[in-house]
């Protein structure tokens, strides 16, 4: 059953596109392959669509008040992390001194393009905070052999023909005894995971197919720069093969394309791309996704249940129109850059429901719920009960609210599935995204004090009495 059209895909039911684990199938005939529980069949007319929305320029939201409404949170936005400001958060031995400011930086503004290849790996959770100069030095050069180890095990075992690139992440090392051993220790240790030959062959037969239209509109996957498509090729398959449980998935190929060209390294990219995967695998499998679309129906429905009933009218509760936005982190909703720039800013993790800004959110409103319920006692005035914060909820959650609320006009005229998927990709390279951000972190502070329950009003209270008692006499 076709519902509708994404990204120059189109659409259709597919019940059966799941492995016995519950990742997406590694599968493709013709120009189909799935994605996510429905077969997404390339279109002709994916790039021809793709430009002439690029030329319609920025779709601005339809309620005037919401520009007001996020006037006071786009003055908190912020230039981008300088490499000044940078070597700044570190002391003389390389460690990262104030992580917190850190991600804070990357939230309010990002990173500057120069930057990003020294400031990701530590989003990524490839270096730690805490590390040294020296630690750094040891940990990339390990990782970097056992990466080139583990690549050579599978086209070994895969019979693949002879990779033309040094095994050693180094040439200079080439008759370095010390790195030779080093990488033999980690081709012992790749030794060590099976193979499933028909799994892998399969992935990569699914890979093969979308690392070639992967990004070619940009300059870094350009047609005289053929070796870095095979970086992402080979990281995609070695991936596939040392993650057996997740495999590859339609979508990965996307997200390793940013940190491809961030990182402009092999081996380094792979460990940033698997870093991250273990934070979001889950997205990439059945269940999963299907849990973070009920995340945010649930979400919706308390920010805003009437255009939730809307959708369900019109058979769209499931939010599946929200699948891409997800799946692949906005990155096809806005420019390579700016795409580039939200995923750091949601790989900096500095706005969640566990994190102190949140709680200082919530302590204000209970503050101020304390205030007139001290003042309305003898009214009779409860403080309304709206439940406890639900730390599911995570950030790129609250991006998609934000959309849905700033044109949810033009939503809310929408008949059919079909109409929400024609509305949902002219948005494509016509949002702004520091206005998205905005209302985003506007509707993360609105669930913040919203979510803020009669028994937290009535423990701030109690604490407040006992710390009054405990004063002096």
């Amino acid at each position: 059953m076709e519902i509708g059209e994404s990204d120059g895909f189109i659409v259709t039911a597919h019940e059966d596109t799941y492995n016995e684990q519950g990742s997406i199938l590694n599968d493709s005939k013709g120009d189909e392959t799935t994605l996510d529980g429905f077969v997404m069949v390339h279109s002709d007319e994916d790039e021809a669509n793709a430009a002439d929305t690029a030329e319609k320029g920025i779709v601005e939201p339809n309620d005037a008040e919401e520009e007001a409404a996020t006037a006071q949170v786009k003055e908190s936005r912020g230039p981008p992390l300088t490499e000044e400001a940078w070597k700044a958060f570190f002391d003389k031995d390389g460690r990262l001194l104030n992580e917190s400011g850190f991600k804070k930086t990357v939230f309010r503004g990002g990173i500057e393009p120069d930057v990003r290849k020294v400031a990701w790996p530590f989003l990524m959770g490839y270096f730690d905070f805490q590390s040294t100069y020296r630690e750094r030095e040891i940990i990339q050069t390990e990782h970097r052999i056992a990466y080139a180890a583990m690549k050579e095990r599978w086209r070994e075992e895969l019979g693949m023909e002879e990779d033309d690139s040094e095994h050693l992440p180094d040439p200079e090392h080439e008759h370095d005894d010390q790195y030779e051993f080093m990488f033999i220790q980690a081709k012992v240790t790749a030794m060590r995971t099976a193979i499933d030959e028909n799994a892998a062959r399969a992935s990569i037969k699914t890979i093969e197919k979308d690392v070639p239209r992967t990004d070619r509109k940009g300059n870094y996957f350009s047609d005289d720069q053929p070796h870095r498509l095979k970086w992402l090729n080979d990281i995609l398959v070695t991936y596939a093969v040392y993650q057996p449980q997740v495999g590859y998935a339609q979508g990965m190929n996307d997200v390793l394309s940013m940190i491809l060209a961030v990182m402009d390294h092999e081996a380094d990219a792979y460990w940033c791309f698997r870093n991250y995967l273990e934070t979001i695998q889950a997205d990439f499998m059945a269940k999963g996704m299907m849990e973070k679309l009920e995340s945010l129906r649930e979400l919706l429905a308390f920010m805003d249940p009437d255009i939730l009933e809307h959708f369900q009218k019109i058979d769209a509760g499931d939010m599946v129109f929200c699948h891409r936005w997800l799946l692949l982190t906005f990155k096809r909703e806005f420019s390579f850059e700016d795409a580039v720039r939200l995923f750091e800013i949601l790989c900096s993790h500095h706005l969640e429901l566990s994190s102190i800004e949140a709680e200082k959110a919530r302590n204000e409103e209970i503050r101020v719920e304390r205030e007139r319920d001290l003042g309305a006692q003898s009214a009779g005035w409860q403080a309304v009960e709206r439940g406890t914060p639900n730390n599911k909820y995570t950030f790129e959650l609250f991006v998609c609210i934000a959309i849905l609320r700033m044109y949810r006009k033009d939503l809310l005229k929408t008949g059919d599935v079909a109409d929400i998927f024609t509305f949902i990709n002219g948005l494509v390279m016509k949002m702004d995204l520091d206005t998205v951000l905005c209302m985003t972190e506007k509707a993360f502070f609105d669930y913040c004090r919203l979510s803020v329950t009669k028994a937290d009003t009535e423990s701030y209270l109690l604490l407040s009495k006992s710390v009054a008692d405990m004063g002096p006499k």
